[in-house]
């Protein structure tokens, strides 16, 4: 695994993010939660990330941190605040976002975390409570850097343009999806990916600040996980689960896959190390965050950091 450092955050990163959805919600224990979390440190990762609407995924990181006395190795992403998505009440406001958080430093056994993202937008409220909440927190010490999730480029402009003119501190991270395969649909209500032309300045814009990106779907929500192979007699929908199909099963994707397939068997490689590998070609500051849970994933997920693909064969597996 390869680490890297950010201001304000006086412990490395690890290249991957660990996301805590598959050790949270998809396991019937806390023991194999545990497990999943075990092996994931085991394998270098440092960053984890969890969030308020996680079930009992902030229990649980913050039940298993201090079990193991990782705390002061650990780097913590926690999102709140998800107005937008299917099922959720969140309102827009900074009173939310205090009482997530407050909430959140509780379930996560801490006094703050290293990042606090914001899940959702809400694009027809003002970002002025939002930035200024924030900055109340960042002061107290209950935060380090804060940024939003599924935030358009629009609008994290307009948070930062309102803390300059304020004299406060805007985002300094982003966490939106993010993959080989470009975003096609969106399921949940308030997704937003910077895959495809249209997010082109967005991805330039990341490029040219060095914004942090910790990317959900690395992997495609499973799209690019190798479960579905374009050479395999499988129909995709025996494979992965629905939603994945929904958001990224398009021709542009199938031939994304198709060409990750081929240069991984040429170079004795995995789909998803291919498709991770990609990710860390590209000029942004990318963190992936992906959620193995076997020791085997976990581990075959970690090497990806390692791997170094030409910009030939990046520009390959992109546009054939």
């Amino acid at each position: 695994m390869k680490y890297r450092t950010l201001q304000g955050i006086d412990k490395p990163l690890s290249a991957l993010t660990y996301g805590t959805t598959v050790a949270a919600t998809r396991h019937d224990t806390k023991g194999r939660a545990f497990k999943s979390l075990d092996l994931a440190w085991a394998a270098g990762f440092r960053t984890f990330d969890t969030a308020h609407s996680y079930g009992d995924g902030e229990e649980i990181l913050g039940e298993w941190l201090a079990s193991r006395g990782h705390r002061g190795e650990a780097v913590i992403l926690d999102k709140g605040l998800n107005p937008g998505q299917k099922g959720s009440t969140d309102v827009f406001s900074g009173a939310t976002i205090r009482r997530q958080a407050e909430a959140s430093l509780r379930k996560l056994r801490t006094d703050h975390v290293e990042l606090y993202i914001l899940h959702r937008d809400d694009p027809t409220r003002p970002v002025d409570d939002i930035v200024i909440e924030l900055n109340k927190l960042k002061a107290e010490g209950k935060i380090l850097r804060f940024g939003g999730s599924n935030w358009t480029l629009e609008r994290v402009l307009q948070a930062n343009a309102f803390a300059e003119a304020n004299g406060l501190e805007g985002f300094t991270a982003v966490s939106p999806a993010y993959s080989l395969a470009e975003y096609m649909f969106d399921p949940w209500g308030g997704s937003f990916s910077i895959s495809g032309d249209a997010q082109a300045p967005y991805r330039a814009w990341l490029e040219e600040t060095g914004t942090p990106v910790f990317n959900y779907s690395a992997l495609g929500r499973g799209y690019l996980s190798g479960k579905f192979r374009t050479d395999g007699g499988k129909p995709i929908e025996d494979c992965i689960d629905k939603a994945p199909i929904m958001e990224y099963d398009a021709p542009v994707n199938r031939a994304r896959l198709k060409r990750a397939e081929t240069l991984a068997g040429d170079l004795g490689y995995t789909v998803p190390q291919i498709c991770l590998a990609w990710l860390m070609h590209e000029p942004m500051a990318l963190f992936p965050i992906v959620s193995p849970s076997s020791e085997k994933h976990v581990n075959d997920i970690a090497a990806a950091a390692d791997i170094t693909l030409t910009d030939e064969q990046a520009d390959w597996l992109l546009r054939g």
